[in-house]
Order: structure tokens, then sequence, then C-alpha cells
């Protein structure tokens, strides 16, 4: 019993371990705490306040080529966004995919393991019967 429960204590280590992995694997590719996203964010916002001020409090720039700006720099960002939405999207059907191979792998064996152990059953209920019969 006791090498059963150390052998399933060092699963559970591995498990979490690559639980871990995982997560940090996502986390880099589609996270949002990702410090990547926050520099893009705040460039993006500085950049947008910046033409709003140049353009409506200081009137350097037209009011019309201002919001046109602000808007075009908007809208760069949400393509920047669905951008990184599809590449995580990727990612976590690639994850998905290659878990759902691995469990039809484990199915598999456990159809054979559980085939053997009905012919062995059977097996050693007709050895039974034949001890009872002499």
């Amino acid at each position: 019993m006791p090498r059963k429960d150390e052998q399933l204590l060092e699963e559970l280590n591995e498990f979490q371990k690559e639980k871990e992995r995982i997560r940090n694997i996502v986390g880099q590719i589609g996270g949002t705490h990702n410090s990547e996203h926050m520099i893009i964010n705040f460039i993006f916002i500085v950049l947008i306040v910046a033409f709003l001020i140049l353009g409506i409090v200081l009137q350097k720039i037209s009011l019309f080529l201002t919001l046109e700006v602000a808007v075009l720099l908007g809208i760069f960002k949400l393509i920047w966004m669905f951008y990184e939405a599809q590449r995580a999207n990727h990612f976590q059907f690639w994850i998905m995919n290659s878990l759902e191979y691995r469990i039809n792998e484990v199915d598999k064996r456990l159809r054979k393991i559980e085939k053997a152990l009905i012919t062995e059953k059977s097996e050693n209920e007709v050895k039974d019967e034949k001890k009872v019969e002499e």
C-alpha cells in the first residue's frame, strides 16, 4: 500500500507541474495580464490622448484630422486585439485537440485491458468448473 501511495503522489506532482507549465504557456500566448499587452495598451492610450490634446486643446491639428487619427488608432487597437484573441483560440484548440487524441488513446488501451480481463475471467471460470467436475 505505501508504494501505491507514493506512486500516486508522484503522479499527482507530475500532473501539477505539467498543469503549471501549460498555464504559463497559455498565459504567454493569450493571457490578459501579459506585460506585452499592458505596454501596447499604454502606447495606444498615450497616442490617442496626445492626438486629442494636440487637436482639441492646443489646436495644432484640425479637429477633423484629430478625430480621424484617434478613430484610426482605436481601429488598429481592435484589429490587434482580434489577432491576439484568434492566436490564443488557435493555441487552445490545438491543446484541446491533443488532449482529445490522448484521451482516445487511453480509451483504446482501457478497452484492450477490459477485453483481456474478461477473457482471463472466463478462462478462470472454465478452469474452476473443470476442477469442480474432477
